[in-house]
């Protein structure tokens, strides 16, 4: 499937495997090769309940991969899925994160909750890519250890990136290297790399309005701020007007805009 294709009619793909990570998401891995960028997008669907966009928590291979939060009918249809079940996918839709125009910059990621989904992609496609990035520094928040996503492979990342992790809170305990704390108190006690370099946010509202501050206070200019807006998304195509914000489209124009052409929308 091309992006340029604009396809409506979705197509049948196989869940190979369904792991649940915490107490409402699943990450499911799918018999799909896309070819898409970090931070795009699928329209995932369940046969009789519906369709929901879902973020592409993976980069390159022969599959994807996407972690799917329980929030409404079609997610919880989806969370249920089981290695074997078959799906319908269409897509991958959306500009994601803008890989090729950051090369040789340093480049910060924050992520929070379900938002880390996406900045995985992007952390495989810079391990895929390590030579051509200068510092990459990572920023993870939870709202507690439960909620981690993607545990296993953290160590793996901690090799070539440097990663934080943060939880609001720790009361049952950690086993790992953690703060406690919100995720943007980290961006603001650690230090970032310094001029030329990049953000990428995805991640509640307030989170990336908090950490783009803090960014900015660092010296960091709003043109090197990339933010993944998750919104209502139905069509994909910019045809059903659901998902505008600021006149623009955000499954077509984003969901990754650049923090000086959205701040002004970014909770409405």
């Amino acid at each position: 499937m091309r992006t340029s294709e604009k396809v409506l009619i979705p197509i049948a793909t196989k869940v190979l495997s369904a792991v649940r990570e915490t107490p409402d998401g699943v990450t499911l891995t799918l018999d799909l090769r896309l070819g898409h960028s970090p931070g795009q997008f699928l329209q995932l669907s369940v046969v009789g309940i519906g369709e929901a966009p879902i973020s592409i928590a993976s980069w390159g291979g022969d599959t994807t991969t996407v972690h799917v939060r329980e929030v409404g009918n079609v997610t919880r249809a989806l969370a249920a899925c089981r290695a074997g079940d078959t799906l319908y996918a269409r897509g991958p839709y959306g500009n994601g994160f803008p890989m090729d125009a950051t090369w040789r910059q340093s480049l910060v990621l924050v992520g929070g909750g379900c938002g880390v989904a996406p900045v995985r992609g992007v952390i495989q496609y810079i391990l895929a890519h390590r030579g051509d990035y200068e510092d990459v520094v990572a920023f993870l928040g939870y709202r507690n250890p439960a909620e981690l996503l993607f545990q296993a492979e953290i160590e793996r990342w901690r090799r070539d990136i440097d990663l934080h992790i943060s939880f609001d809170n720790m009361d049952g305990g950690c086993d790992f290297a953690a703060t406690q704390g919100f995720v943007t108190d980290l961006v603001r006690q650690k230090e970032i790399p310094g001029g030329g370099s990049t953000a990428f946010l995805c991640g509640p509202p307030i989170m990336m309005t908090v950490a783009s501050r803090v960014l900015m206070e660092k010296g960091m200019p709003e043109d090197r701020i990339w933010l993944s807006m998750e919104r209502l998304m139905y069509c994909g195509l910019g045809e059903c007007c659901h998902c505008m914000i600021g006149g623009k489209y955000t499954c077509v124009d984003g969901p990754v805009f650049r923090l000086d052409t959205i701040k002004e929308h970014i909770h409405e």
